[in-house]
């Protein structure tokens, strides 16, 4: 389906539409390229006594990709915002009835012919199908389910140790290269472990430093193991049913060019990382920079969400008075004042009286 850009498409589409107009209605769906709305319209064709209702797709409507969801951005969702005005729009000129059941991402809403059989979520109010699954509640949608689950973690200040950043640094300045869950799912982690784990601190976050020395031998050992996979390297051979889900990306190894498999293909997958961290340890030696990671032990999910909230939906600067205020019901006041000084203490944000500031440090564990 093509894409909906403006008021000035979707009102061409539903001109040209044919028939009387009577709903619009947006719902969420998703793929592996994230969260869209599709927006189809209801129109009612025929006489008096032989009506026929016939629902036509008119678009999709999305702006940016599920990296929202981790940058805290506000809005997370500006297609909602945007479709909620055409709908508006649409309603006055049309005399339509404009259906949009769920402003944030949820594909449990039922169409505007399945309304009447769901109920309302007691958290949001919004309709829903009744979910299936034995593990989840009855009353409340997956998105409130999860709110209600996060908040759970917050209030009982739960750990959030999970993670490792990996950044390339040079004086003040800094780029973030890879994360992972876990330090062993790094394509270097191997080569540079033993070291690693020689340098890691019992602190609330460590940071291990890989520097020119150590990056001119890991760019030794990388070297080696490429060498060894070009051994058996193999150019890509893609079955025809498989040329819709699998694509061909070329990556350069000292003036040699080798096409890669961007899925489905495990040894292709290796020599890409390979090749991948290779190109960034020569950037950095290059540059003279250096490699940190990025290790937390004793961060919970309290102290995570008010880092987030300072340094996305705040963008990095707040008063004292609006943390408290974001989470009020939630935690008491003494709650938040701790939390704050223990990112103080930890270097995670600046505290001058009540205005609080994140840290390059706070910045760089989110």
């Amino acid at each position: 389906m093509s894409a909906i850009t403006s008021f000035e498409v979707l009102d061409n589409r539903i001109s040209r539409a044919g028939g009387k107009p009577t709903v619009l209605e947006a719902l969420w769906d998703g793929d592996t390229n994230g969260w869209f709305l599709i927006v189809s319209l209801y129109t009612e064709i025929g006489t008096l006594f032989s009506k026929k209702q016939e629902v036509l797709q008119l678009g999709t409507v999305s702006f940016g990709g599920d990296i929202r969801l981790f940058t805290g951005e506000v809005p997370a969702w500006p297609e909602a915002a945007l479709m909620k005005e055409w709908g508006q729009k649409a309603s006055e000129k049309y005399g339509l009835t404009f259906y949009f059941p769920s402003e944030e991402p949820d594909d449990d809403c039922p169409d505007w012919t399945r309304r009447h059989l769901a109920i309302h979520c007691a958290d949001c109010n919004k309709l829903m199908m009744k979910p299936d699954s034995p593990y989840l509640p009855k009353d409340i949608c997956y998105p409130c389910h999860l709110k209600r689950e996060q908040n759970d973690r917050i209030i009982k200040a739960s750990p959030c140790d999970g993670g490792v950043t990996l950044y390339m640094t040079k004086d003040d300045s800094s780029r973030q290269i890879s994360y992972c869950t876990h330090f062993k799912d790094f394509t270097i982690a191997p080569f540079v472990n033993d070291f690693v784990q020689g340098q890691l601190q019992e602190s609330e976050i460590s940071i291990v430093t890989l520097g020119r020395e150590e990056l001119i031998a890991l760019k030794g050992q990388l070297e080696t193991a490429i060498e060894v996979m070009l051994q058996a390297y193999k150019p890509p051979v893609i079955e025809a049913r498989m040329k819709r889900f699998v694509s061909v990306y070329s990556m350069t190894y000292k003036d040699h060019s080798y096409d890669l498999m961007d899925r489905s293909n495990r040894e292709h997958d290796q020599l890409g990382g390979l090749l991948y961290a290779h190109e960034n340890v020569e950037v950095a030696i290059a540059g003279e920079q250096v490699y940190q990671f990025f290790f937390k032990k004793g961060i919970t999910y309290r102290d995570d969400s008010m880092l987030r909230f300072v340094n996305y939906a705040k963008e990095g600067k707040t008063e004292r008075k609006e943390i408290h205020e974001r989470y009020k019901g939630m935690l008491t006041p003494a709650e938040v004042d701790e939390t704050l000084m223990k990112l103080q203490k930890i270097g995670c944000v600046a505290v001058d009286n009540d205005e609080i500031r994140m840290t390059p440090l706070g910045q760089c564990i989110l």
